[in-house]
């Protein structure tokens, strides 16, 4: 809308062009004076205005000088309306509400009026005409600014409009976006955790079967240790009995060697009295001998003495032979009895031995029972153990299966939430789309 579109709207008698001139003609020299009573007010209304910097006001100060000439002297021209819509922008720009900006403007006024009346005098019809043109000048002023900063203003909500409306979709479909990645990255992880609780079922199945199948072989292994234990215990009382039976031979051969020590002893008698004997025999032969002898010298006298002594001299020679004979069978019996006792000794050395060797073996079979016997307790004890586990593994399973159904259960709920997420990302760009035609 152009300067002469806003006269057409507020110069209702063709008139306002010409008192606004002759407003700016009285008032000339008077504009910067003006201008320093506008700066001073808008500052005391204005915080923004307040603490604007020196160089910057004193900028301000002069270009308002020359925009209040330029819109007096030629008010029907557009350069003071481009001077008065830039300047509502920068008001906008540094943050000064258009209300302190009017009501300044009316206070300058009442300034440029309270002026005039000390030119024009007593001219009343004068005064009232330059009043009146200058408020609907200022009203025209007003509307110029007004619509220049209500520009703007669309023009920022529209832009902020604009900005939030791309922010809220990028938000919605960053959020959509990342919603779905997670919840993609999500059901992968269900379905990761399905095979995994598929593979655990399987493989707790495995284990639950190799667990049963241990205790039978456990409990197996435990009967063939119970026949092993009384086996063992068998064995110990054949050896225990062995150990008997030596026992009574070691008693025997040591009986046996006592006696034919003594008979050794006996043997050793005899043959002192066979040598008594043949010392005897060679006393009746030298006798025997001598009275051959003597009778020989008797002649026919000592004939019958001499047969006697000659029977005597065979005698003596048969028992010195018999008792020869008796000595070479105490000597065969010496001999003997000498082997028997040392067979004897090597038969109760050996008894000793083997008695030894049965102790061992029976102290050696009480361990190994003793071993089994443990060995039988861990095998019951591992077998209990393997049947407890067989059990929780079947809860375990169970367990598993249980969850792999919540995991299903899960992963469709996700499929879900992925519908409803793309639903909600068409009803936001729907929603924007009606939002920017609105």
């Amino acid at each position: 809308m152009g300067i002469k579109d806003h006269f057409a709207a507020f110069d209702h008698d063709g008139t306002l062009e010409a008192r606004i001139k002759e407003i700016g003609r009285l008032v000339d020299g008077y504009e910067r004076e003006l201008c320093e009573i506008f700066w001073k007010r808008f500052a005391e209304v204005s915080e923004p205005v307040a603490r604007m910097p020196e160089d910057l006001k004193k900028e301000a100060f002069e270009s308002s000088i020359g925009y209040t000439r330029e819109k007096l002297n030629r008010p029907h021209d557009e350069e003071w309306v481009k001077l008065a819509q830039a300047g509502a922008i920068s008001i906008l720009e540094m943050g000064i509400q258009p209300r302190d900006l009017y009501g300044t403007l009316a206070f300058a006024n009442n300034k440029i009026l309270d002026y005039l009346r000390d030119k024009v005098g007593d001219d009343q019809g004068k005064m009232q005409g330059l009043s009146q043109a200058l408020i609907i000048f200022t009203g025209l002023e007003f509307e110029i600014r007004s619509d220049s900063i209500n520009a703007v203003l669309r023009k920022k909500q529209e832009e902020a409009r604009q900005e939030n409306t791309q922010m809220f979709r990028e938000l919605i479909e960053a959020t959509v976006q990342a919603a779905t990645d997670d919840s993609q990255a999500a059901m992968e992880n269900t379905n990761d955790a399905s095979r995994s609780v598929q593979g655990m079922l399987g493989k707790a199945s495995e284990v639950a079967a190799a667990a049963e199948q241990s205790a039978i072989a456990m409990r197996e292994a435990a009967q063939t240790a119970a026949g092993l234990i009384r086996a063992i215990e068998e064995a110990r009382a054949e050896v225990e009995s062995s150990a008997d039976v030596a026992t009574r031979a070691s008693e025997q051969a040591q009986e046996a060697v006592r006696v034919s020590e003594a008979l050794s002893e006996h043997t050793v008698s005899i043959e002192s009295i066979l040598g008594l004997i043949r010392d005897v025999a060679g006393q009746t032969n030298l006798l025997a001998l001598n009275a051959t002898i003597e009778a020989a010298r008797a002649g026919d006298a000592g004939r019958g003495f001499a047969v006697v002594a000659q029977e005597v001299k065979t005698l003596a020679n048969q028992t010195a032979q018999a008792t020869d004979d008796i000595a070479n069978k105490i000597a065969a019996i010496q001999a003997a009895t000498t082997q028997t006792v040392e067979t004897n000794e090597s038969i109760r050395q050996t008894v000793s031995e083997v008695q030894s060797s049965a102790t061992r073996i029976r102290s050696a079979m009480e361990h190994q029972a003793q071993t089994v016997t443990t060995i039988t307790a861990a095998v019951d004890e591992t077998a209990l153990a393997a049947d407890s586990m067989s059990g929780t593994i079947a809860a375990i399973r169970e367990d598993s299966e249980s969850v792999s159904t919540d995991i299903s259960k899960v992963s469709s709920g996700f499929r879900e939430v992925d519908g409803h997420l793309q639903k909600l990302q068409t009803a936001a760009g729907e929603f924007v789309q009606r939002f920017l035609a609105g």
